[in-house]
This record gives C-alpha cells, sequence and structure tokens, in this order.
C-alpha cells in the first residue's frame, strides 16, 4: 500500500512536494526515478511512498525496473492472489528477485501485457512506463478501491494517488470546477470521472488509459476496460436456501483468507452489525493469536454500537478496543481530518477516528465489513425497488404527468419524489430516492448550474435486485465509501480491505435468486443464512442499525459555533455556493425542515475549500440564482 504520482511528459514537475503531499501514505521509504525512452529522450517522471506490507525488505520498495529493463512501475495496493501468480511466473522461466506482489504485477505485465490485470485479486491503481515503445499506462482496480487522479498539461499528464498530491505537482492550477461541486451537491460526493479540481479526472474504475505520443509530446488516451463487469448474469440462479447459503459462506471464507495475506498484523474494524461481526468470525477461524478489533462508542446510546461488538469481541477473545467519542473530541480532531480530506465528501469522518486509535496501536493492516449491504441487498434501495419492479413499467405515462407536476412544486421530498419517478427503470429510481442529497433545482439555486448525472449503467441480464446491487456498487460504494476508507485510513498510514469488495463473493451473490436475498423484517437473510451459527443470537437476532455518526445533535451543540462562522458570503462564493442559498438551508435546519446531511454537507465544501486554497472562478449567473432560491427556501 502506498502513494504514487508522477509524469508522462516533458514538463518539470515538483518531485519533491508530490512526494510531501504523499508521505502519510507510505511512511516506510520513498522513491523517485526519470523515465528514459530507449532513444534516450525523457519520458517523465515517477515518485513513490511506501508502506511495507509485503516483503519488508529494501528489495520491493518502488519505483520498480521489470528484469528486462523494459518496464518501469510504481504501484498502490495489494495482490493477494500473487503468491500463486509468483509461482506460475517461475514456472515460465522468471527469475524474480523478492518476495513481494509488485515483482510479480511488473512481470507478469511484461510477459503477457494487459490481460495480467484481469487475473489479478486484490486492489491497485498503477503507473507504468515502456521504455520501447515510450508510451505510460495507467489503470485501476475493477471495483475502483483504490484512487487515480489524473490532470492533462500543456507537457504531458500528471498523475498522483490523491488530488493534494496532483496540485502539488504545481502544473495544476487551484480552481473549482463547477460540475464537481454540482456532482457533489447532488450525492455528497464527487462522482468519477468527475474530481472537484478544474481540469482534474479520476481515472474510470476497471480502465486502463495509454499515454502516447503526439507531435512530440505524451498525452492521455481514452480509458478502456481491462476486464469482465464485477457482475455477469448468472446462467441460472441458485433457489435452493441450503445450497445457496453454502456457496456464499465458501466466497467469503475464501475471500477473507485471502485479505489476510500479510507481513505484518492485520486488526479489524468491528462496528457490532452483521458484516463487520462476519469478517471477524471468519478471520477468527484462520488465526492462531487473538486478533485485534476496534469500535467508536458514543455517549448518545442510540447512535453507539458499544454492546453488540463488545458480545462479538467476547465470542471470539479478541483483544477489543472502544473508541470513545464525543461531540468536543469530535470539534478537537477536525482541523487534522480536514487536513486530510481529498476531496469533499459528506462520509468518512469515522474511519479518520477509527483509523488514528488502529495505527496508535502500532497495526498498519485493518479488515472492514465495507462491501455486505451492497453485495447482500442491505439498503432500502433493494426493497423499494422489489415493491416498484412489477408496476414500474407499466405506470410509465402517469409517471410522467406525476413527474413533471412535482418537479414545479416547491419542497425538498416534491423534488426528490419528482426525480424518482423521472427514472427508467424501478432499479433506478430505487437508488436515486436512497443517494439523492439536494434536488436539481436546489442545486441550482446553491451552484448555479445543473449536477450532472453519471450513473454507471449495469450489463443487461441482471435481474431487478442485482441491478440495484450494481448501482450501489459503481455509485455511493465507489465514489463515497471506497474514496472516505482510502483517504481517512492512509492519512495515518494504515492500510484499509474490505473482503466482502471481492469478485467472488460479488458472483456468489449474483448468483443466486432475489427471493433468497430479501424477507421482510429480515436483514440480508441470504448473508445471514450463511454464517448465523458463527455469530452471537445477539447480532442476528437485532433490528439492522446503520453506523451513523450523531450530526443533528452535534450540529444543535458543540459544532454549531464553527458551521456557522464557516457560512460567510465570502467562503460560500470562493466554494461556488450562492451565499443567501447557503445561509437558508443552515435556517431551515434550525426549524427541522432539512435533515443534518445538507448543512454539513455545504460546511464540508466551503472549509474545504479555504484550507486548500482553491475557488470557483467567476460569477454565478444572476438569473439562475434568483429564479432557484426558491427552490431551496420551499
Amino acid at each position: 500500500m502506498c502513494g504514487i504520482g508522477g509524469i508522462f511528459g516533458r514538463a518539470p514537475v515538483a518531485r519533491e512536494a508530490m512526494i510531501a503531499a504523499l508521505r502519510h501514505r507510505g511512511p516506510d521509504a520513498e522513491g523517485a526515478s526519470a523515465l528514459v525512452s530507449a532513444a534516450g529522450a525523457s519520458g517523465g517522471t515517477f515518485v513513490h511512498c511506501r508502506l511495507a506490507i509485503l516483503d519488508l525488505s529494501s528489495a520491493s520498495n518502488q519505483p520498480i525496473v521489470s528484469a528486462d529493463g523494459r518496464y518501469s512501475m510504481v504501484f498502490n495496493g495489494e495482490i493477494y492472489n500473487f503468491r500463486a501468480l509468483r509461482e506460475e511466473l517461475i514456472r515460465d522461466g522468471a527469475s524474480l528477485r523478492t518476495q513481494g506482489d509488485t515483482e510479480v504485477l511488473l512481470e507478469g505485465w511484461a510477459r503477457h501485457g494487459h490481460s495480467w490485470l484481469a487475473r489479478l485479486r486484490g486492489m491497485f491503481a498503477l503507473a507504468i512506463w515502456d521504455a520501447r515503445l515510450a508510451k505510460g499506462y495507467l489503470a485501476r482496480d475493477a471495483f475502483g478501491i483504490k484512487p487515480m487522479f489524473v490532470a492533462r498539461v500543456a507537457e504531458g499528464v500528471v498523475f498522483a494517488s490523491e488530488l493534494r498530491a496532483v496540485l502539488a505537482s504545481g502544473l495544476v492550477p487551484r480552481r473549482l470546477s463547477r460540475e464537481g461541486v454540482a456532482s457533489y451537491l447532488a450525492t455528497g460526493s464527487v462522482t468519477e470521472p468527475l474530481s472537484i479540481v478544474e481540469g482534474v479526472e479520476q481515472l474510470p474504475a476497471g480502465t486502463i488509459a495509454e499515454v502516447v505520443g503526439l507531435h512530440g509530446r505524451l498525452v492521455l488516451g481514452a480509458p478502456t476496460t481491462f476486464d469482465d463487469p464485477i457482475l455477469s448474469p448468472a446462467r441460472e440462479l441458485e433457489r435452493d436456501p441450503e445450497r445457496a447459503a453454502a456457496l456464499v459462506r465458501d466466497a467469503l471464507r475464501e475471500s477473507v483468507r485471502h485479505h489476510l495475506v500479510s507481513d505484518v498484523p492485520v486488526g479489524l474494524f468491528l462496528s457490532g452489525g452483521i458484516d463487520s461481526s462476519i469478517v471477524v468470525a471468519l478471520a477468527s477461524e484462520q488465526v492462531s493469536q487473538p486478533l485485534e478489533t476496534f469500535t467508536i462508542v458514543f455517549g448518545e446510546r442510540a447512535f453507539s454500537e458499544e454492546g453488540p461488538a463488545a458480545t462479538v469481541a467476547a465470542r471470539f477473545r479478541t483483544r477489543h478496543q472502544a473508541i470513545p467519542l464525543s461531540g468536543d473530541d469530535f470539534l478537537q480532531a477536525l482541523p487534522a481530518a480536514f487536513a486530510s480530506m481529498d476531496q469533499p465528501s459528506l462520509d468518512g469522518l469515522n474511519t479518520y477516528v477509527v483509523s488514528r486509535a488502529v495505527r496508535e496501536r502500532g497495526l498498519k493492516v485493518v479488515l472492514s465489513g465495507l462491501g455486505g449491504d451492497e453485495m447482500f441487498a442491505g439498503y432500502p434501495s433493494f426493497e423499494r425497488a422489489a415493491t416498484m419492479a412489477g408496476s414500474w413499467r407499466g405506470l410509465a405515462p402517469a409517471r410522467r404527468v406525476a413527474s413533471g407536476m412535482l418537479a414545479r412544486a416547491s419542497g425538498v421530498r416534491a423534488e426528490k419524489l419528482a426525480l424518482m419517478l423521472s427514472q427508467p427503470t424501478a432499479a433506478r429510481a430505487a437508488y436515486v430516492a436512497s443517494r439523492a442529497l439536494f434536488g436539481p433545482r436546489q442545486v441550482t439555486a446553491l451552484a448555479g448550474r445543473n449536477a450532472p448525472r453519471v450513473l454507471v449503467e449495469p450489463p443487461a441480464g441482471l435481474t431487478t435486485l442485482q441491478q440495484v446491487s450494481w448501482y450501489e456498487l459503481t455509485g455511493y460504494m465507489r465514489n463515497t465509501l471506497l474514496r472516505d476508507s482510502d483517504v481517512f485510513s492512509m492519512a495515518h498510514g494504515l492500510e484499509l480491505r474490505v473482503p466482502f469488495v471481492d469478485r467472488g463473493v460479488a458472483q456468489a451473490a449474483a448468483s443466486v435468486c432475489d427471493s433468497l436475498k430479501l424477507r421482510r423484517g429480515v436483514s440480508k437473510p441470504l448473508l445471514l443464512s450463511s454464517v448465523r451459527d458463527l455469530l452471537p443470537r445477539d447480532v442476528w437476532d437485532r433490528p439492522k442499525q446503520g453506523f451513523l455518526m450523531p450530526f443533528d445533535p452535534w450540529l444543535r451543540g458543540p459544532l454549531r459555533a464553527a458551521v456557522d462562522a464557516e457560512f460567510t458570503a465570502a467562503g460560500a462564493t470562493r466554494a461556488g455556493l450562492e451565499p443567501q442559498a447557503v445561509r437558508e438551508v443552515w435556517q431551515r435546519f434550525d426549524r427541522g425542515g432539512v435533515t443534518w446531511s445538507r448543512p454539513w454537507a455545504l460546511y464540508t465544501l466551503v472549509r474545504w475549500a479555504r484550507e486548500n486554497g482553491v475557488a470557483i472562478d467567476g460569477a454565478h449567473p444572476p438569473a439562475l440564482v434568483a429564479d432557484a432560491r426558491m427552490a431551496v427556501a420551499g
């Protein structure tokens, strides 16, 4: 696990500044190298900061060069099946110098090219330089677990694991993207391929992009996919409950086994919910020493899962640590947390707090239950889609009429319902209803432009619930949960692994019929049936409780002054927002007219822009702002 960055091209890059911006991701070693073509022409620069997890020796430091000298690479991530791939390469005649996964990745590429990436089980973002062809490559894993930011500049292509490192290159202006701001307001995070900074993109998950010479300089080609979709239609869906449960359990056990591969100790986040408890249970089967587990606990008992987490910890005899977090504690942590925030996000600060505690215990790797809800129908969007699926297409004419009427009405609920009714499928409608933050008119009121709707459409042949799973995996999980988990864990030099976010687990879930995934009053019945005998009854026999921090009482208490102070006219304008529309959202929260998420999202954007010295260019179009204020006030 690392931080990577650099440039393909001839532009001078601020190498030391990029390394400084990535150092928190990899405090164990640093490296840099100049890229040169076989003809002796300059090809750019690679920089790397290493967090040593596999093969702790200096032999696995990066940048790394292939045995034949043709390829150079920087790589962020872990390849869990690297040992099997390593043995295969050795049988084919490769002479490997290290015991880690980095060299396996590069030598496999040298022998097999793009096709090697589809064989990797793990998480990765990488950059490769081919000296013979004077060509660069950028790629990300299929789920998008690891990030990659890219910017086209006058003399090449800058890339890095974090947006802040791209800015540190000195080649990209610190200008907010209006599209990025609108995307953030629509969902609470910036949807790839957009970023919050003008001229910087996120390389789409599961793609590879070539950087090739054109008229004497290197330019970025269009990304292309290198792998099958993360969910593919099954030839025949499993309908037998016992066989389905065994299929899921085997896939989960195998994934957890792979995710435990490490040359350093591994800890676990334990919220007390089903997903993290399953990871603890399956990991406990495969280790000889007690695991270390960590839970955040709140004084506001309605939000705390301290009791269930303690029950699971006792069942599996883990060394458990409960991390208390009050509103005052959170307020004190905010400056450092915002300094670590790579892009504004509505979510994720809980990961910053718990990751800090884990790293203070000396651990470098932690497993999380992230992904269980997306794979096994744990969100309300799944039940909503199942309810609507039978009649959605037949009601298309009535939906169009109702959507048009509601779109002209005032109020948050009316606009959200109008947006939902305008969707072509029940699965898409259910997802949008669950994930929309500000509606289209509200986004226009705040940002002066409509939000881009960037949804990755599912492959043909998926069932209704599989389609919802696809939207959750490629939308909310990819753009919010995974980005926040990466940024806030790596802020402390901690590698966060996600065993549920695994192709084997995804295909096992997708191969089971929808009727086994939903049962009224039971959360994730398919998942529970696969591991029920492993978990304490207190875990599987209680209502689902999503992990939420007590933002509502905190915003009315210890956080109130800090938020209020940020909502100045100058602060809002810097962040590309209309000041009066921002104040109206804050006042509506006071009156109980909107939930905490909306003012917190605005506060996060305004503060992030200030802390990073990033600002919007120009002013809002006056007509749009004047027309749309009523949408926020309604």
